[in-house]
């Protein structure tokens, strides 16, 4: 049963992933939708002899409906260094639900481009919160044995918004026009945001959390909780003193600033964060969630084909894909996973490149390109997709996680904001071989892992110094003897106390 409620605890608390996914699904279609681009200029804009004609800067509006909902992710991100260590993981991601919810309010009810722009700013505000703060809530929340599968629940929830709103987007297409049309796909986006505030009531708070803010007969109630275990059962006990093992040490280091990220034994993990984070952008996914109707379009498909069908079926692949991923993460590991995965994904982009460039004169290789973008959307979905984040919410101390898991998500979106804005010019200037630019990195990324990723699957968060390198301080035999013996006696102390539920 324990096992049971932890998977529920992690599907509630990855809704912030569905809403995510959700968004890139909506924007994607909504973009093409002509009553969306005569309210905003960024489609047409005046009519020649009858015919409407696009805006001159049509390119430009698009990319920045775009860019702000990326710019306000990084401030998301950023700020669960402040609110996840002050009112905790459970209530950021409520805080990220309502930023979501406000934004998506002003995005469908707006009738000029700059109220669009400050909602999809304060949309990924919301976002950007949540995609630091769930997995990290997972993480804490999580046995040892299915961190890592129920970690990415978050990229599993991603891709199924992703795969819902491409198919709610398909049915308005086919059925609305006018203005009810985008204003219907962008008004459903907060339908799962307030599902999130119900599933919150069920979410407990973290128990390491709460042991660094000395709640610990809170945080005894809320792991015996989550393990379905009586607070006086061996397994509740022993976990529960390991966990206030590593926070006495952490706490005998002192206060924790900025700075600390760049002190031995942490510096490496954030650089390999940030990397790892860098690089997931650098696979080259978000060409094709973000301009996917496009580049089928231009392998030579039709429009309608391009837009609904092929667009369906890549989400469709992208979610199913994920539960390889979450089952081979505590078979193989993290490190072989991406291994595998950047050299999967290197080889598709070069194919891909490879038929598109021959299909100029063979028109039939087009499904050839077209079906590598599915090798690389699985290779993608099962591998990177999921484990980058798994292994960024796993790997900090309990006294500097939050502000290191902000670190490397704002790697992400940063990386994921400029990708974005460039990605339509590389397809401009070099055309197809953009793939080639896209293969190269991942290449580059599995040799990375090869040579400076260490494995963490079966290890807790507890043993993570044991892995990377303890943070100077003092030694840490003694505080291990001391906070065993705190712990022991503080257990003697509460053991005979109710647990409340």
């Amino acid at each position: 049963m324990g096992r049971i409620y932890n998977y529920l605890v992690a599907v509630a608390s990855a809704m912030g992933g569905f809403l995510f996914g959700y968004e890139i699904g909506v924007i994607d279609q909504v973009l093409i939708m002509d009553s969306f681009g005569l309210e905003f200029g960024l489609k047409y804009n005046h009519s020649v002899n009858g015919t409407l004609v696009k805006t001159p800067n049509s390119a430009d509006i698009s990319g920045w409906i775009t860019f702000t909902f990326l710019v306000g992710c990084v401030v998301g991100a950023a700020l669960t260094s402040i609110l996840a260590d002050r009112i905790g993981r459970r209530y950021s991601i409520f805080v990220g639900s309502v930023l979501f919810m406000i934004g998506g309010a002003m995005q469908t009810g707006a009738s000029h481009i700059a109220v669009l722009y400050v909602g999809r700013i304060i949309s990924g505000m919301g976002v950007g919160l949540m995609s630091a703060v769930v997995p990290l809530y997972i993480s804490e929340t999580a046995k040892t044995d299915v961190r890592g599968t129920l970690i990415s629940t978050y990229q599993l929830m991603i891709t199924f918004g992703i795969l819902i709103a491409s198919c709610i987007n398909a049915a308005i297409l086919s059925t609305l026009t006018g203005d009810v049309e985008w204003r219907l796909a962008l008004g459903m986006q907060m339908v799962p945001a307030a599902i999130l505030w119900g599933l919150i009531i069920i979410l407990p708070f973290s128990p390491r959390w709460l042991v660094d803010r000395g709640r610990e007969e809170e945080a005894l109630q809320s792991l015996a909780k989550l393990r379905s275990a009586p607070a006086d059962s061996e397994a509740v006990r022993t976990e529960f003193a390991s966990i206030k093992e590593s926070a006495l040490h952490e706490k005998k280091i002192g206060s924790v600033t900025w700075l600390e990220l760049c002190k031995a034994g942490i510096r490496n993990r954030v650089a390999i964060g940030v990397v790892l984070q860098c690089f997931q952008q650098w696979t080259g996914i978000n060409v094709i969630l973000y301009y996917a109707a496009e580049l089928f379009k231009d392998m030579g498909f039709s429009s309608a084909h391009a837009g609904v069908t092929f667009v369906i079926a890549n989400a469709a692949i992208n979610f199913v894909a994920t539960f390889p991923g979450m089952w081979l993460v505590e078979r193989i590991g993290r490190k072989l996973l991406m291994i595998i995965g950047g050299f999967l994904m290197g080889g598709a982009h070069m194919l891909i490149c490879l038929f598109l460039g021959l299909s100029h004169e063979t028109p039939g290789l087009s499904w050839a390109a077209m079906v590598f973008v599915y090798v690389f959307t699985i290779s993608f979905a099962s591998t990177w997709g999921p484990v980058v984040w798994v292994y960024q919410s796993e790997i900090f101390p309990m006294r500097v996680r939050a502000k290191g898991t902000a670190c490397c998500t704002m790697s992400n979106w940063i990386w994921n904001a400029i990708i974005a804005k460039i990605t339509p010019i590389m397809l401009t200037s070099i055309t197809f071989y953009t793939y080639i630019v896209f293969g190269s990195f991942g290449i580059i990324m599995a040799i990375f892992v090869w040579i400076f990723v260490p494995e963490t699957k079966g290890k807790s968060l507890e043993d993570m110094d044991d892995i990377f390198g303890h943070v100077p301080g003092e030694p840490v035999d003694d505080i291990r003897q001391k906070s065993i013996r705190d712990s022991v006696i503080a257990m003697d102390s509460l053991k005979n106390k109710p647990v409340l539920h």
